[in-house]
């Protein structure tokens, strides 16, 4: 994967912006993103050191809508800690 593949968009609700404070970041990622890739791609588009990676898995869930079965795509989201001195201007 490229790594503007690996950053689909960052996470925007309150608890994101407050997280902010903490050094703390969440971005949206492809299902199949390690760890090490997301540290990676973090890294070198933004310049800045990455401390940890924490990843939130959801899985798809099957909704019925008029009678009518579907199923919503499953999703990844990152929680990027930065160092000591770094921050991401969003």
């Amino acid at each position: 994967m490229d790594k503007w593949d690996i950053i689909k968009g960052r996470v925007v609700s309150e608890k994101a912006l407050m997280m902010q404070e903490l050094n703390k970041y969440e971005f949206y990622v492809p299902v199949k993103a390690t760890k090490p890739e997301i540290k990676k791609t973090i890294e070198s588009i933004f310049n800045v050191k990455v401390e940890d990676v924490n990843v939130i898995n959801y899985k798809g869930k099957v909704k019925v809508f008029r009678g009518i079965i579907g199923k919503k795509n499953s999703r990844k989201k990152c929680v990027v800690t930065l160092k000591e001195g770094y921050s991401i201007n969003l």
